[in-house]
């Protein structure tokens, strides 16, 4: 099994511990009483921190990520906090950014955000129940409202990419399940995407991104693969991840119904937005599934994590798919 821990994806190879103690002086949060690394996630670093001043997060950017990416990241925050998103606090450096900069740490960059007392659905390991994701929709819905056409950012486990990613990894894939992805891809390739509207989506509302807080509130994390995409998207994350239980008696294209009537309580839906939500979220699933085998075979991460993904992927796609 692959060991690499989320700092090994920094530009940085010595001890976070001098970073998070000039990144505490930055941000003007007292002095560090102790840390730890959040394991989840395949991309950045963060860091959990307990300062004099409170409890914080840093998010500290991988070394994928260029100080464009890095910009357009703390530009799609602050907008979300604006427009009244439930996401965590972001505090500011001495001269008013939100981005600190490290160059004793060979530059590598981070933002600081308030500790969210909570936890994700991932570490509750269950699904929003009927008021909780009543919550998370109304969330979901204010983000698609956001007027922000950020820059086109590529990711590899988005649905569009649904081709893409198979050609990089059908040949690692098991006869049977193979059967029931090329499935998947007949039902979307399908629908007429160049007609859906677009809007800016989170694109990754999964239980390991929502929190709910000790205070009842549902917050909404990781903005890292926001971008101009069919607004269905979102619904269709929601229901491939945050609503999937494999235990569950509801279908998806029931799910895909009950989902669609809340969000249109916020925004309203087309009629082909409508009909294409349940093809679109089974290419979601597909896409996790494939996701996990590209981390696995291709990038050589097979991690606790990658594990979860792949079963994730593979369950969802017989649940649906089993008989017929």
């Amino acid at each position: 099994m692959n060991k690499k821990t989320p700092a090994d994806r920094l530009n940085y190879s010595g001890d976070l511990g001098p970073v998070v103690d000039r990144l505490c002086g930055a941000y003007g949060i007292g002095k560090p009483a102790g840390y730890y690394v959040i394991e989840m996630g395949y991309e950045d670093c963060n860091v959990a921190i307990e300062a004099s001043g409170g409890k914080y997060v840093a998010k500290i950017f991988s070394k994928e990520r260029t100080p464009v990416i890095i910009l357009r990241y703390g530009t799609i925050m602050k907008k979300a906090i604006d427009a009244g998103v439930n996401h965590p606090f972001l505090e500011k450096t001495s001269d008013g950014g939100v981005v600190y900069m490290d160059s004793a740490a060979n530059g590598i960059s981070m933002v600081l955000m308030k500790f969210i007392e909570g936890k994700t659905f991932l570490d509750m390991g269950r699904c929003p129940d009927d008021s909780e994701r009543r919550a998370i929709i109304k969330q979901a819905a204010k983000i698609d409202r956001i007027d922000h056409h950020p820059a086109y950012l590529s990711d590899s486990w988005a649905i569009p990419n649904i081709h893409r990613t198979f050609q990089k990894v059908r040949k690692f894939i098991q006869a049977d399940d193979l059967k029931l992805v090329e499935r998947v891809l007949a039902q979307y390739d399908a629908i007429p995407a160049g007609s859906l509207p677009c809007c800016f989506v989170h694109g990754d509302f999964t239980k390991a991104n929502i929190i709910k807080g000790d205070d009842g509130k549902m917050y909404i994390l990781d903005f890292s693969v926001s971008n101009w995409q069919p607004r269905i998207q979102e619904i269709s994350v929601i229901l491939a991840n945050l609503l999937y239980d494999k235990n569950d008696s509801l279908s998806l294209r029931d799910k895909a119904e009950l989902v669609s009537d809340e969000y249109s309580g916020f925004n309203p839906l087309t009629q082909e937005e409508r009909k294409y939500v349940y093809p679109y979220a089974l290419a979601g699933i597909a896409m996790e599934f494939m996701g996990a085998h590209q981390e696995k075979y291709i990038n050589g991460n097979d991690s606790e994590e990658t594990g979860y993904w792949l079963d994730l992927g593979r369950n969802g796609l017989k649940k649906e798919l089993s008989d017929g």
